[in-house]
């Protein structure tokens, strides 16, 4: 789990910073950029777009093109149609096409990519904060019973590199209510089938009020290195 939530906050960081610099390179451009009309020249999958900046007083004006920074299929612009222009005063040949795609495309990716995967690291951190919490809270509340060993298991909802975490299974039937409790322990990266023997039962720190609150005790294992 340590491991997702490194990977994932690590790749949530990384895209929120690219998104940072995609919204400041946008900002930084615009704030001292001037307008021009544009007419698409070229509606391809990177439009071509031509823009007339003024010349100085008394100049002639330059006429400029430039490509549209984002690609598209089906194309985002119709040949003939016009566009407004974002260039840079000191330099009229560097410009950008001012649609929204054009714009904020990039910030709004790395951004909504930066959200997710910073939100699946912090939804685990928090899961792992609580379950940590819980079972220091049986270690020292916790009805310790002794539970029917069912069997070594396998948790194939999740998968690391092609593998999923074994587990252990055990039973345990309420002494007041008679209901009867299947436990299943953390999850195991190694196989843990030879190391249980004859075992018939299993310690398991139970919160007698809310047996879905437990924790198999898994001790006599060895620590994996």
């Amino acid at each position: 789990m340590r491991f997702f939530i490194l990977v994932f906050g690590l790749v949530g960081l990384a895209m929120g910073a690219a998104a940072g610099w995609a919204l400041w390179d946008t900002l930084s451009f615009r704030a001292g950029a001037l307008r021009a009309e544009g007419v698409v020249v070229d509606a391809a999958n990177t439009a071509t777009v031509r823009y007339t900046v003024p010349g100085p007083e008394g100049g002639v004006a330059a006429v400029h093109e430039i490509r549209s920074r984002i690609s598209s299929n089906p194309p985002a612009f119709e040949s003939g149609e016009r566009v407004t222009v974002y260039y840079r005063p000191e330099n009229p040949a560097e410009a950008r096409i001012g649609a929204f795609l054009e714009q904020w495309f990039l910030p709004t990716l790395f951004g909504s990519f930066g959200l997710v995967f910073g939100g699946v690291a912090l939804g685990f951190a928090i899961a792992q904060i609580r379950k940590r919490r819980m079972w220091r809270w049986l270690e020292e509340n916790g009805m310790p019973v002794e539970a029917d060993f069912i069997e070594v298991g396998k948790d194939y909802s999740l998968k690391v590199n092609g593998r999923s975490p074994w587990v252990l299974r055990a039973q345990w039937q309420h002494p007041l209510t008679q209901e009867v409790h299947v436990f299943e322990s953390e999850h195991i990266w190694f196989d843990p089938t030879p190391f249980t023997g004859d075992r018939r039962t299993l310690t398991v720190r139970v919160d007698a009020d809310d047996p879905k609150r437990h924790r198999i005790d898994l001790g006599f294992l060895p620590k994996k290195a």
